[in-house]
């Protein structure tokens, strides 16, 4: 039970953890749309499609199964050849094969 305390809790009034500031980020994203013609400094919100492309990655790369739930949105295509699945495979580290 070594999260307990997660949830028995009042974690965000008793976290040690320091405010997060997007104070820089902001900015470089605001100096970067003079370049790239995208202002992504207000930031965006997680969509359905941006989770499903996630899960459609990590299902692509075998690290997640494909999912069997009959009736369920499919998950959209992600263009990755074998050759980059055994790149991936060499990375190291957790993502690496054992």
């Amino acid at each position: 039970m070594p999260l307990y305390h997660f949830v028995v809790s009042d974690l965000p009034s008793n976290s040690k953890a320091p405010e997060l500031d997007n104070t820089y980020a902001s900015a470089g994203l605001k100096a970067d749309a003079a370049w790239s013609g995208v202002d992504a400094s207000a930031g965006a919100g997680i969509t359905v499609e941006l989770i499903g492309l996630y899960a459609s990655y990590l299902v692509a790369i075998g690290f997640l199964p494909a999912p069997t739930v009959a009736g369920a949105r499919p998950l959209p295509p992600v263009p990755i050849t074998e050759e980059q699945k055994k790149m991936i495979l060499n990375v190291g580290g957790r993502g690496g094969a054992p």
